[in-house]
Formats: C-alpha cells, sequence, structure tokens
C-alpha cells in the first residue's frame, strides 16, 4: 500500500486507506483513553472534552453551527 509518486495516489485502493486509518485511528484512541486525555467534542456553543469518569469540561466557547461541505473531494497531502 505504499506510494511511491504523486502520480500512483490514485492507485491505491479506498477500502485499504479506510482500513488502515481506522486501525490507526482505534490504536490512538486506546492510547487516549489509558492517559485519560479525554475525548473532545465540538457542539453548536462550544468545544468539550468528556473523561473517563463521565466529567465534561467546556474548554472553549464559540459558535460552531453546522456548515455543508460544497466539495466532496478529500486531499491527504
Amino acid at each position: 500500500m505504499t506510494v511511491k509518486s504523486l502520480e500512483d495516489e490514485d492507485k491505491l485502493p479506498i477500502k485499504q486507506l479506510i482500513k488502515a486509518v481506522n486501525k490507526k485511528m482505534e490504536d490512538v484512541l486506546r492510547v487516549v483513553d489509558a492517559l485519560n486525555l479525554g475525548r473532545t467534542e465540538v457542539k453548536a456553543d462550544g468545544i468539550y472534552r468528556t473523561f473517563n469518569n463521565g466529567e465534561k469540561v467546556k474548554i472553549a466557547d464559540g459558535n460552531f453551527k453546522r456548515r455543508k461541505v460544497s466539495a466532496k473531494r478529500i486531499k491527504l497531502f
């Protein structure tokens, strides 16, 4: 699954790419939970961090309304 040049990046099977990203994300979340760093959640009125014991802390105020994405193309690099 290694890309050797920019011309080859479209040849990656999308299923393999999604599987690799999900696997890495599971590892990251396991470490975050083990260190009790909390999970970050964005709500309309601010950004919150939820810890393992269920405690929620508001870490930023603001107006974070949902926005529609005009283009669905994802550029990884």
